[in-house]
């Protein structure tokens, strides 16, 4: 090897190292600082649960009650459109004479299941016990939509297991 040789080999021998420095300086500086989720721009994945009881109470009285109209009232517009009063009102009866008063809930999960136009849709799920069906499992399920700061409800959904008993 001449002279040339070796003097171009340890310059490129010299750069090589730098890189390597310099990429592993880099790699420890990314893992070194955490990664931080703007939380304003992303929706929560869950209501908070304080207000996902206080939904399951109100709706549980009103539904007791068979009060049709108060009930009514809390659906949000686009709810109202696809379910009359008079339909209401008929299916809450129906579920009434079925399963009697709710007599027991609990809250289970208040997830997210949608997101459109700037409205977030939760599904919030009861375990209950109605007075009917003492011995049948039973779940309420309650749609709300959160426009802003103001939740409305969108679905109202009572199930029972059957019991040949």
């Amino acid at each position: 090897m001449n002279k040339y040789s070796n003097v171009l080999l340890s310059v490129i021998l010299a750069l090589v190292l730098l890189n390597l420095a310099l990429t592993g300086s880099l790699l420890i500086k990314q893992t070194a600082q955490p990664i931080v989720v703007n939380q304003t721009e992303r929706a929560p994945d869950s209501l908070d649960p304080a207000i996902a009881k206080a939904w399951g109470e109100k709706v549980t009285t009103m539904y007791n009650e068979q009060d049709h109209q108060a009930l009514y009232a809390l659906f949000s517009e686009q709810a109202k459109v696809k379910i009359s009063h008079q339909q209401l009102e008929s299916q809450l009866q129906k579920l009434f004479n079925l399963f009697g008063n709710i007599e027991k809930s609990a809250l289970v999960s208040a997830d997210k299941v949608a997101e459109k136009g700037g409205e977030l849709y939760y599904q919030l799920l009861f375990n209950i016990r109605v007075k009917e069906a003492s011995k049948r499992l039973g779940t309420l399920t309650i749609s709300v939509v959160k426009n802003d700061r103001k939740v409305s409800l969108y679905g109202v959904r009572i199930n029972a297991s059957q019991s040949l008993d």
